[in-house]
């Protein structure tokens, strides 16, 4: 007996990759068209690439110059990549930017305020606004990229405004994924590079209070390989997804793990919060007036320094790497931390990889 459509019976939409035609890979098409907003950001060009070489069509809104985004542009195949762009107040160009798409993600954030943009405006209007409009022209599939430690209740305003947002999100489209990734490493972070920056500006690298805070850093790639696999799996629809490495570090582990690897005989210093945001005051202040962009020093902003407060590691009973089918990466292996040696008083060196100088390494400790 077959069973028609009725008033009872609903019968699901195929699946974003229904359409797929070809091999797979970046000639072909998986069926799925994209709207990535903040592509530019850190994540957001690794999420570019992993996505589009398995052959989806990309949409990149931004609102940065044609020499920001253009490395975007040879990610895919040709006609394959489209960049538009937008505000994120203009209604108009954000419902442009999706109305043709099947999926959207979303990576726009800020970790500080200006005159221009609060944490208000970037992580809970705009996401509410995207989520809206998503399911309006009735986009298939949304990801919503969060935090891993946005609580309502967290010290750090930035951490509670990504949390609003995560519920601004749910509200509107409630089969939205949301993915909270730990704090992300890779060549562009904001994270231990800023380790690095200080060693070379500072007689000693400056740790918040004791520098006991626990975290469980991700590399970046990684998130990214998750993100594909999200956009691919119907399933993880209405899921949440903490992101986070297979190793615990406490904060002051994190700094001296880099001061090892840049081999300076530079130490770490311990400074009370209370000094560090008394630092910051001034620089908050002006950039909440200046109009103009202003250089922004790593490390001291109130959000960052609040932050400090909180442990940020998975929950034993959330979803991760693991439910996905992804090992994540070691943050210790030579490859991943690779990038600072930058930060070396030599800089590269050909055959000068960190795996390769053990034995140095423990000569000149002794």
């Amino acid at each position: 007996m077959s069973i028609k459509p009725g008033k009872d019976f609903k019968v699901p939409p195929p699946s974003v990759t229904s359409d797929a035609v070809g091999t797979g890979g970046r000639s072909s098409f998986s069926g799925i068209t994209c709207t990535v907003f903040g592509s530019t950001g850190f994540l957001g060009r690794y999420v570019v690439h992993h996505v589009a070489k398995s052959g989806s069509r990309m949409i990149l809104p931004t609102r940065c110059s044609e020499n920001d985004r253009q490395h975007l542009k040879v990610m895919g195949d040709l006609g394959q990549i489209v960049q538009l762009d937008y505000g994120i107040r203009d209604e108009e160009t954000i419902r442009y930017a999706v109305e043709r798409s099947n999926v959207v993600i979303n990576m726009v954030g800020r970790e500080w305020e200006t005159r221009n943009f609060s944490f208000e405006d970037v992580n809970v209007t705009f996401p509410k606004k995207l989520a809206e409009i998503c399911a309006d022209v009735g986009v298939r599939r949304l990801v919503h990229v969060s935090a891993l430690g946005a609580e309502e209740d967290h010290p750090s305003a930035y951490y509670r405004s990504k949390a609003a947002g995560e519920a601004a999100v749910r509200e509107a489209f409630p089969s939205a994924t949301i993915v909270r990734p730990a704090k992300i490493v890779g060549v562009e972070d904001r994270f231990l590079n800023i380790f690095g920056e200080h060693s070379r500006k500072y007689p000693a690298v400056p740790i918040i209070d004791g520098g006991d805070t626990k975290h469980q850093p991700v590399f970046v790639d990684d998130v990214a390989v998750a993100i594909r696999q999200i956009v691919h799996d119907e399933l993880t629809s209405g899921r949440t997804y903490e992101l986070a490495g297979n190793k615990v570090y406490t904060f002051d582990e994190l700094a001296k793990m880099v001061l090892k690897t840049i081999r300076t005989r530079k130490s770490t210093a311990y400074i009370p919060s209370f000094i560090m945001k008394a630092l910051s005051c001034p620089h908050e202040w002006l950039l909440r007036r200046v109009p103009f962009p202003m250089p922004t020093p790593l490390g001291l902003t109130r959000s960052y320094i609040d932050a400090q407060s909180r442990d940020y590691v998975k929950r034993a009973d959330s979803l991760g790497f693991s439910d996905l089918g992804i090992e994540p990466n070691n943050i210790e292996n030579g490859y991943v931390l690779d990038y600072l040696r930058s930060f070396r008083a030599g800089g590269y060196q050909v055959g000068d990889a960190p795996w390769e100088h053990e034995e140095r390494d423990a000569k000149l400790s002794a």
